[in-house]
């Protein structure tokens, strides 16, 4: 068992909520860091980085910067004996209030998009966390919605433990004496 796993296990659970409805699952979080919204922002748009501190991510490459950023990512969820390798296209848009990203393939889901919202406040940022999927695979829902449930409170663990490790943009100023 890695760190993060062993950390997702003794941290009490996140707020991870899924929902089912013909055929999409929906998945909602809410979680709080002690870091600034800049730090939070590297580590999620760490794209070619991101299977360093999250190893469910096989792969993870930026194929295209522009006139929009693509990033495409193979990642592997298991749950009891099922083990399914999924591949994405994502459109990444990134503004103000967070991160937005869509599958463009549709080789793994009919859907999947997503966003990361970010909300500054005094002891660092919260997050939010939505996914609309709808697998192009067939799976039971019962196990759907439990691989979901398990997968997104592993992701925050790792990204909570990816983001604490990283200082904060104060942290690398020189004291000004």
């Amino acid at each position: 068992m890695c760190a993060a796993q062993a950390a997702a296990q003794e941290a009490p659970p996140q707020e991870v909520q899924v929902h089912h409805d013909h055929g999409t699952y929906t998945v909602s979080a809410r979680f709080a860091v002690a870091q600034t919204p800049a730090v939070v922002r590297a580590v999620l748009s760490d794209y070619e980085q991101i299977s360093r501190f999250m190893p469910d991510i096989r792969s993870s490459i930026i194929v295209q910067r522009t006139p929009r950023l693509l990033v495409e990512q193979e990642a592997v969820s298991r749950y009891a004996l099922f083990s399914r390798t999924v591949h994405m296209t994502l459109e990444v848009t990134e503004d103000v209030d967070g991160i937005h990203f869509v599958d463009r393939s549709g080789r793994s889901f009919t859907t999947f998009q997503g966003q990361w919202l970010l909300v500054p406040h005094a002891d660092g940022t919260t997050i939010t966390y939505e996914l609309s999927v709808n697998p192009a695979f067939s799976v039971p829902q019962f196990v759907l919605r439990r691989m979901l449930t398990r997968d997104s409170r592993l992701m925050i663990a790792q990204l909570k433990q990816e983001m604490a490790s990283r200082p904060s943009a104060e942290a690398r100023l020189p004291n000004a004496a």
